[in-house]
């Protein structure tokens, strides 16, 4: 009896969610009140960035180079273009497409992957709010205030529960 208990607890575990656990550091930078760029650092945790080093670190220096992070773009981080990168982006409450990332690179930092990439929106920040998390929840997208760099500009960040995934908004008012 205490087998199958041990082993219902050990297939149960198989289960679990999230398995990747993404900290969110966005970057505002206003261009004029039309347009804006937001750099999005994303820091993997742990588990996932020593599996992730196995494969990437292909010459074993502990540093992603050029090649390195070209190919992290190809397998890894391009897959996340058909989640919307777990973001969702509404403009006086309305939903937009999220931008082409630009600019992606992937770099170690503090024996973590982070991944970093910029978006350009084309209109003003006031009303934009950005909304992170996996519908399936595979991915915990986590922000928290002090991840945040607005440059001054006004924002607020709040935990959003729906129902079945929990999620961080970040908004612009």
């Amino acid at each position: 009896m205490k087998l199958l208990l041990i082993f219902s607890l050990l297939i149960s575990s198989l289960f679990a969610h999230p398995h990747t656990f993404i900290d969110i550091h966005p970057t505002v930078k206003m261009i004029n009140n039309n347009k804006f760029i937001i750099n999005f650092k994303w820091m993997i945790d742990d588990m996932t960035s020593t599996m992730l080093m196995m494969e990437l670190d292909q010459n074993g220096d502990g540093k992603l180079n050029k090649k390195e992070s070209d190919y992290a773009k190809e397998e890894y981080f391009s897959i996340f273009k058909d989640y919307n990168y777990y973001t969702y982006i509404l403009v006086k409450g309305k939903k937009v497409k999220f931008p082409v990332a630009k600019n992606f690179k992937a770099s170690m930092q503090n024996n973590k992957i982070c991944y970093s990439f910029d978006i350009e929106l084309n209109q003003n920040i006031k009303d934009t709010v950005f909304e992170f998390g996996d519908t399936d929840f595979y991915v915990a997208m986590i922000l928290k205030k002090e991840f945040v760099d607005t440059k001054g500009l006004p924002f607020t960040v709040t935990g959003v529960d729906n129902d079945f995934y929990y999620g961080y908004k970040l908004e612009f008012k």
